[in-house]
């Protein structure tokens, strides 16, 4: 999930939920989407059904899911790398 509308190819905006926080503070999504963002390899990478959350600060990225979806992952010297 992310705040920022300027990731998404597209969003179908008529998907709205209720996201809960640490503290039990919540944010209303504003949509659902494709992100679209460039590999080291220059590479075009899709994640779809990516929520839109305005007011959000920080991005989040669920492994499971991204497991869930056939990605999969190495952990190296602090380093996570997401490969497709």
């Amino acid at each position: 999930m992310t705040g920022k509308r300027d990731y998404f190819i597209n969003l179908n905006g008529s998907s709205k939920s209720k996201v809960r926080f640490a503290y039990d503070s919540t944010l209303t999504t504003a949509g659902i989407g494709r992100v679209a963002f460039k590999g080291k390899d220059g590479k075009d990478i899709v994640i779809e059904e990516v929520l839109f959350v305005p007011g959000m600060k920080t991005n989040l990225l669920s492994l499971g899911q991204l497991l869930e979806k056939r990605f999969f992952m190495r952990m190296d010297n602090n380093c996570l790398k997401v490969f497709d």
